[in-house]
C-alpha cells in the first residue's frame, strides 16, 4: 500500500470501456465466497492472528507473524503515514491496489487469514504508534467490507450505476463517509465520469473542437475535483492526443485533405514533438501504402478468378500466390494468405 511513488500506469481510454470493467469488478466482488476463501476475518484473534496489547495500551504481535512480515517487506522505500493521507486524498494512491500488492507478496500457501496477519504486522511494524493503529483500524474495517460485499446480493435486472450507487452505499455502512472517499473516491469519480460521458457527447455533440476542447476538461474537473491533477499528469499523451481527435471530429471532417492534413500536423506536434509527428506520418503512410497494395491484390485476384471460372484448384491457387507475391512480396504475401484464410473461415462458422 505504501511503497515510495514511482509513475503510475496508464489509465482508461476516452471511450466507454469502462461498462465492461464495472461488470467485470461485480462480478470478482460476488463470487461465490467457495472459490476465493475468506477474505474478510476482521476478528482481533481469528484463526492463527494473535494480538493484544500490553499493560501500557500499545499493540503486540505474535513474533512469528512478524518475522514473516519483515521478511517479505524487507525491501521497499515506504510512505509516511502523513504521505500516505495526502497521496490517497489526491488520488495519487490507490489504497485497495497497493493492500492487494500487499498480499500478493505473501508466501505461496498460506491462506488469505495468514496472509492478513502477515499485513497487520506490517503496518503496526513501519507505522508505530497512533498512525499505526488508524491503518489498522482502516484495514480491519475493509475486512468486515469484504465479508459484506461477499453476503451481499445485487438486485437482478437494474442498471450498472444503479448496482453502482448500492455498491457505494454499502461501503457507507462500514466506512464514514469520509474513508470512502479517502479509500475508494479516485474510483467512484472514474466510474462517475464513465457513467456521465454518453450524456456529455450528446449534449456537445453539435459544438466545435475548440469549444468541445474546453467543455470536456471542465466537465472532468467537476467530476474528479481534487482527483483532477492526478487524473491529468499520468494520462498518457497518445490518450490526450486521441482525444483531441476525436473531439475534433466534426470539424475535421469539413475540412479538405489539404485544409485537414497541416492541422493533423500541428496537433501531432503538439503532444510528441516534430520528430514524433514525423513517426506517426510515416506509420500512417504506410499503413495506406499496404492498404493500396492489397486493394490492387484483390483486384487482380478477382480479374483472374472471373477470366478463369472452371480453372482447376491447384492452377487457382498456384495463380492467386502468383499475383499476391508479385504485388506484396513473398513474405507479406504470406502472411495476408494467412489472414484472408482466417477470415473466410470465421466468415464460414458465423454463417452456421
Amino acid at each position: 500500500m505504501l511503497e515510495r511513488l514511482k509513475q503510475i500506469p496508464p489509465k482508461v481510454r476516452l471511450i466507454l470501456v469502462g461498462a465492461f470493467l464495472i461488470m467485470l469488478v461485480i462480478f470478482i466482488v460476488w463470487e461465490p465466497s467457495s472459490k476465493r476463501g475468506n477474505h474478510g476475518s476482521n476478528a482481533e484473534d481469528s484463526d492463527g492472528f494473535t494480538v493484544s496489547r500490553n499493560e501500557s495500551g500499545e499493540l503486540i504481535l505474535n513474533p512469528e507473524v512478524m518475522d514473516t512480515s519483515r521478511s517479505i517487506y524487507k525491501d521497499g522505500e515506504w510512505l509516511s503515514y502523513d504521505d500516505i493521507m495526502k497521496f490517497a486524498s489526491n488520488g495519487e494512491l490507490d489504497l485497495v491496489s497497493e493492500l492487494w500488492a500487499l498480499r500478493r507478496r505473501c508466501p505461496t500457501g498460506y491462506t488469505i487469514d495468514q496472509c492478513n496477519e502477515v499485513v497487520k504486522a506490517f503496518l503496526l511494524d513501519h507505522y508505530p504508534g497512533a498512525a499505526g493503529e488508524k491503518l489498522m483500524a482502516m484495514f480491519r474495517k475493509y475486512l468486515t467490507y469484504e465479508q459484506v460485499l461477499r453476503s451481499y446480493e445485487l438486485p437482478r435486472d437494474i442498471k450498472q450505476d444503479e448496482a453502482y450507487e448500492l455498491i457505494k452505499k454499502k461501503r457507507r455502512e462500514v466506512f464514514s463517509d469520509q474513508e470512502a472517499k479517502l479509500i475508494f473516491g479516485l474510483e467512484e469519480s472514474e466510474r462517475q465520469y464513465q457513467f456521465g460521458l454518453s450524456d456529455f457527447m450528446s449534449e456537445t455533440k453539435n459544438l466545435s473542437g475548440d469549444k468541445r476542447l474546453s467543455r470536456y476538461e471542465d466537465y472532468r474537473k467537476a467530476v474528479y475535483g481534487n482527483y483532477y491533477d492526478a487524473v491529468v499528469k499520468r494520462e498518457p499523451k497518445f490518450n490526450k492526443y486521441e482525444t483531441e481527435l476525436f473531439l475534433r471530429e466534426n470539424d475535421m471532417n469539413k475540412l479538405s485533405a489539404v485544409q485537414k492534413d497541416p492541422q493533423l500536423r500541428s496537433i501531432r506536434e503538439k503532444y510528441f514533438g516534430k520528430d514524433g509527428a514525423d513517426r506517426i506520418e510515416k506509420v500512417y503512410k504506410d499503413i495506406e501504402a499496404q492498404k493500396s497494395k492489397e486493394t490492387e491484390t484483390d483486384r487482380e485476384e478477382q480479374a483472374w478468378l472471373r477470366a478463369n471460372p472452371n480453372a482447376k484448384p491447384a492452377d487457382r491457387d498456384k495463380a492467386i500466390s502468383a499475383i499476391r507475391t508479385k504485388i506484396l512480396g513473398s513474405q507479406e504475401a504470406e502472411e495476408y494468405g494467412r489472414r484472408k484464410a482466417y477470415e473466410a473461415e470465421q466468415k464460414r462458422l458465423n454463417s452456421k
